[in-house]
């Protein structure tokens, strides 16, 4: 068999419900030959059949794929163990909710080998359920990986193809396609992810994929987005409740601290180092920045209604940040450090 080009890296607990539809719309990639990509299920601790599911899924569908086992409960890392597993040079992050269209593959690899300057693909992902949406789902429907992917800084449009590509790219998880190499060579020199995993009931963070956007924009790498590349994302409808939704919410503020520190960090030699790449400042400029919202709320959005919900998600977003920035205070101070002055930055390409 030939050396996959892309690896569909899918990382999973407790799925058994939706995996082997995940599969099946992965075999109905009929555009290229099955030897183009291979499949990765990382079952993460698990404890229904999610295993057993993908493995015989795999097989009755005869793709190139298998089942691997990472018992440490959180998401990094499970996605790293397929990281260091994966034979692709491409990955795609393909969840365990996520149906793939016609296409996604062919399309995704195409925006790669003819941009070599893009570092992270993003796909068209609209919401696939069996029940009534409510009305605030579509003031944010990018947090539920259920948009187009948003492109900033310098966009520019392609004539040829329609791509789109720009130097920042805040794209989610669910359909993400990135190159593998940076990543691994960003790891070989002590990168650590901040947003790695569980912490408690308490403490629940997300956002290990927008760290990873910032982290590969960091090293020089753009983004870039091609709307025929799509997916349904299958959410289940215990997730479109409003309980749910700040839950989210609080796991994406908290997750903000993984990435914050590629916005305010850059290379500095001095022997002092500057007054925000501490603990301390961050705790009061996010402090600062919850009373802005109470006092002085932002007017975005077409709507009271939305304006209002918008402002209720941000101060929701700051306060999980504050809290894990008391939570974790010098292991994010380490963090800061480690954006701002790790050997791993000087593998920018740009």
């Amino acid at each position: 068999m030939k050396h996959p080009k892309v690896t569909l890296l899918t990382c999973t607990h407790n799925g058994e419900k939706t995996i082997q539809q995940v599969l099946e719309a992965i075999a109905n990639q009929t555009d290229i030959s099955k030897d183009i990509f291979e499949i990765l299920i990382v079952d993460n601790a698990s404890t229904d059949c999610t295993s057993e599911i993908a493995d015989a899924t795999i097989k009755n569908l005869h793709l190139n794929g298998k089942v691997l086992s990472e018992p440490r409960i959180g998401k990094v890392n499970a996605f790293l163990t397929g990281v260091y597993e994966a034979k692709g040079e491409i990955i795609s992050i393909i969840d365990d909710d996520n149906l793939i269209e016609t296409g996604f593959i062919s399309h995704t690899l195409a925006v790669f080998e003819k941009y070599p300057k893009v570092g992270v693909v993003g796909s068209s992902n609209r919401i696939f359920v069996d029940t009534v949406i409510p009305n605030w789902f579509k003031w944010i429907e990018g947090r539920y990986a259920c948009s187009a992917t948003p492109l900033l800084e310098n966009i520019q449009v392609t004539s040829e193809d329609g791509v789109i590509i720009a130097e920042t790219g805040v794209i989610a998880g669910a359909g993400l396609s990135f190159r593998v190499e940076p990543l691994k060579r960003c790891l070989e020199k002590g990168y650590h992810f901040f947003n790695d995993g569980q912490r408690g009931e308490k403490m629940k963070v997300s956002g290990e994929d927008t760290e990873l956007c910032w982290l590969l924009r960091s090293l020089g790498y753009l983004f870039a987005y091609d709307p025929r590349i799509k997916l349904n994302h299958a959410i289940k409808p215990e997730r479109l409740d409003i309980k749910y939704f700040k839950t989210l919410c609080a796991t994406i503020g908290a997750g903000c601290l993984g990435f914050d520190p590629f916005l305010f960090t850059h290379k500095y030699t001095d022997k002092n180092l500057p007054l925000k790449w501490t603990w301390q400042w961050q705790l009061i400029s996010k402090i600062k920045r919850y009373i802005t919202f109470i006092f002085s709320p932002e007017n975005v959005g077409e709507s009271q209604d939305e304006k209002k919900f918008r402002n209720w998600i941000a101060r929701i977003e700051c306060m999980a940040a504050i809290k894990r920035i008391l939570h974790e205070r010098s292991n994010y101070t380490k963090h800061i450090h480690q954006v701002a002055c790790g050997e791993w930055t000087d593998l920018r390409v740009r």
